[in-house]
């Protein structure tokens, strides 16, 4: 029995055929992607290794490529994969790590050359003392002699300056007799002195020698100072007469202070010693 389809029978098969014909080609199209990303995924590798040991023969079961053939050695079991990262292309991240890492790479370098630069002058400062130590122990037994040098020789420059100190304290003494006074100013100054002496002893003339008939000779030393004034008397020879001794000291002393020096005398002399012989002959004192 035939039935008669409708519009809407045909409709409906229509869109099944077409639902399922969209089904089988979206089937095979994915199917194809997969496969094609899976085998860009998995490319092939080829692993190379370098032959230190060539061999005429060649390995049945090869499972690198080198240069020339080679057995392997060792009973590893598991196949390492052989990669090499030196070869891996440098990211940009990879590439700006480096670029920060460079400085501070850098400063380590720099406190690494001053680190040794201090290890060596520590060093040095250390082999330095060492030798000033050696030498100190060393000098150790010549150390007291040396300075028992240095303290004699200490001593010695010190009683030498006091020396000349005392040379430089030390008055310009001459000393003037009748004989001695050649120059026209020892002369002309002992001859004035004598002068004066000679005038007060004789206005002074002790009376005891007249009394008593004393007579003789007294030897006197008599120091001036270049101011003239009298600094000392002592009798060198006796006359045998207390009294004529005494009378000797007293014209010395009565007729001071003397004239001073002149500029010629002083600027050589500060004391002057003058020796003379005093005679005393009836009445009269003279000089000689």
């Amino acid at each position: 029995m035939y039935y008669l389809e409708t519009e809407n029978d045909i409709r409906y098969r229509l869109r099944n055929a077409v639902l399922l014909a969209i089904a089988v080609h979206a089937a095979l199209i994915l199917g194809i992607s997969f496969d094609a990303s899976r085998q860009a995924y998995h490319s092939s590798q080829i692993e190379v290794t370098l032959a230190n040991r060539p061999s005429t023969v060649a390995p049945e079961d090869a499972r690198h490529v080198a240069q020339a053939n080679q057995e392997g050695s060792g009973e590893q079991a598991d196949i390492e994969e052989v990669t090499s990262r030196n070869n891996l292309p440098i990211t940009q991240a990879q590439a700006a790590q480096q670029a920060l890492l460079q400085p501070a790479t850098t400063r380590v370098l720099q406190q690494k050359d001053i680190v040794t630069t201090t290890a060596i002058a520590r060093r040095a400062t250390s082999s330095d003392q060492a030798q000033r130590n050696r030498q100190q122990a060393r000098l150790q037994g010549i150390n007291p002699q040396v300075d028992q040098l240095n303290q004699q020789l200490a001593s010695l420059e010190a009683e030498l300056d006091e020396q000349t100190r005392n040379y430089a304290n030390i008055p310009r003494v001459r000393r003037l007799t009748s004989i001695s006074a050649r120059q026209s100013v020892d002369a002309a100054y002992l001859l004035d002195w004598v002068r004066r002496l000679e005038a007060v002893g004789n206005k002074y003339y002790p009376k005891a020698s007249v009394r008593y008939g004393i007579y003789g000779d007294v030897r006197l030393l008599v120091v001036i100072h270049n101011d003239g004034s009298l600094e000392d008397i002592q009798v060198l020879s006796s006359s045998g007469y207390a009294v004529l001794d005494e009378a000797s000291i007293k014209i010395v002393r009565m007729a001071a202070p003397y004239s001073p020096f002149p500029p010629e005398l002083k600027a050589t002399t500060d004391k002057l010693e003058i020796i003379r012989t005093w005679h005393y002959r009836e009445n009269q004192l003279s000089s000689q």
